[in-house]
């Protein structure tokens, strides 16, 4: 997995308002491509795997700080 290319793309995202709002509009169901693609126009190496991970990683800390 691309931890650093994931954490390279959310501070290039964080830094660029346009960036956050192409994310936001993007449609649920292609918002793992649409994240690559991203990655892809900034030369950035993330797969959809990666963004996947992610997204799993980020659900289950969500999950647990209200059950720890």
């Amino acid at each position: 997995m691309s931890r650093e290319g994931l954490e390279a793309l959310s501070s290039r995202v964080h830094a660029d308002e346009a960036l956050v709002l192409r994310l936001r509009r993007a449609e649920l169901a292609h918002f793992e491509a649409g994240v690559v693609r991203l990655a892809r126009e900034l030369a950035i190496d993330v797969t959809e795997e990666d963004v996947r991970d992610a997204i799993a990683r980020g659900r289950e800390a969500w999950l647990l700080r209200w059950i720890l």
